[in-house]
């Protein structure tokens, strides 16, 4: 429910105050990288971004944003439980350097990771498993405008989440490497 709340407001925030080319939306497609638990059984679905600069300058740029990413593992192997959903949603602030159509941005913020599941326990009986971490996130991105407003954007994001439920306190379980590639447009 925090999650939500924090999305509704800072997307909220960003429309309201928007003003020509400090706010931008970017449509995403995640790819999961790295030596980790959800590389190895999940894929990226979609990822949706919000951004607002709030200090511009002829080169220089400050802002938050975030993103909102939906991923999803397919349990082929099992018949007792059934597909798990994840969601990674990551506030962050931002530097951007701008010079002719490229930009490139530093951020970093805290990042929430939520993992939902139906599982059987009997004949038409299933509990709801809900598993919710949270973390430092680091990101790193890089766009070209394509023609006024439109723009491609590519963007890593590394995490390091608390572990939770019965994963392991390993390595493999708290680092995560998202690389995103998608378009936007600056309003």
């Amino acid at each position: 429910m925090k999650i939500k709340i924090l999305v509704l407001f800072l997307t909220i925030g960003c429309m309201a105050t928007a003003q020509k080319g400090k706010f931008s939306g970017v449509l995403s497609y995640p790819i999961l990288i790295g030596d980790n638990f959800v590389n190895t059984n999940y894929k990226g679905n979609i990822d949706l971004g919000a951004q607002y600069r709030f200090v511009t300058s002829e080169f220089l740029n400050l802002g938050i944003s975030v993103n909102v990413g939906f991923y999803a593992f397919e349990n082929e192997n099992f018949t007792v439980q059934p597909d798990i959903n994840g969601r990674f949603v990551h506030p962050r602030l931002f530097g951007e350097l701008h010079v002719g159509r490229l930009r490139v941005q530093l951020g970093g913020g805290y990042g929430f990771t939520s993992f939902r599941t139906e599982n059987a326990i009997g004949p038409g009986e299933v509990e709801k498993v809900r598993d919710n971490s949270d973390g430092v996130n680091i990101n790193g991105a890089i766009s070209v405008d394509i023609v006024q407003g439109l723009f491609a954007m590519a963007q890593y994001d590394y995490i390091k989440i608390k572990t939770f439920g019965s994963l392991a306190d390993t390595d493999f379980n708290r680092n995560i490497g998202l690389v995103k590639l998608g378009f936007g447009y600056r309003f």
